[in-house]
């Protein structure tokens, strides 16, 4: 190998390194200009349903911009996320992406960060946010109120005026009792007949 050919070599590799640099620095910077937010901050949800943060970058051109969302911690830690509008997690035209997961992994706070995939960057840009899971409240019975008695109507049986006859199915011996009243006259005044004869 001649020194021309090591010299060459060596200067391919200066500016390979060189080139290298200058795209990690140019990375550094971009990031250093780039933000994300993401929305809402804080929010709660019933256990087993969904819950949606939008995640903005600002600092970046309209849309294409990758972003990851991730569970860090909490119930829900390594959940999946769905993205829109665009399914492979890039911003849209106003810079912004959604990540929707479900909260199935029971009660408790999760702990979501989405960050801008900014390549040979090892401190992207981040935000972070917390999602309260909560049980479903259960249901307090309503109390069945007592049925109100209904009142029982009373028959109450008339007595005939005097010297009239009963009323069908009385239960007083009228009959009897005539008869009675009639022998004790008979035999008053039978007993009233002997004493004046003697």
């Amino acid at each position: 190998m001649t020194k021309k050919t090591v010299l060459s070599a060596v200067v391919v590799a200066g500016l390979a390194a060189a080139a290298l640099l200058a795209f990690a620095a140019g990375r550094s910077a971009l990031a250093g200009q780039l933000a994300i937010t993401l929305d809402p901050p804080t929010a709660e949800n019933l256990v087993g349903t969904d819950h949606t943060v939008a995640a903005t970058i600002s600092g970046a051109p309209p849309g294409a911009t990758g972003v990851t969302f991730t569970v860090t911690s909490g119930p829900n830690t390594g959940a999946t996320f769905t993205c829109s509008v665009n399914a492979d997690c890039t911003t849209d035209g106003s810079n912004q992406v959604s990540g929707t997961y479900t909260g199935d992994g029971g009660v408790g706070q999760d702990t979501i960060e989405a960050c801008i995939q900014l390549i040979g960057v090892q401190a992207p840009p981040c935000d972070q946010a917390t999602k309260d899971w909560v049980q479903q409240p259960t249901p307090t019975p309503t109390p069945t109120p007592s049925p109100t008695a209904t009142p029982t109507a009373v028959v109450v049986e008339q007595l005939p005026p005097t010297g009239g006859q009963p009323s069908a199915g009385s239960d007083f011996p009228w009959f009897l009792a005539g008869i009675v009243a009639l022998g004790a006259l008979a035999f008053g005044g039978g007993m009233l007949l002997r004493r004046r004869a003697r």
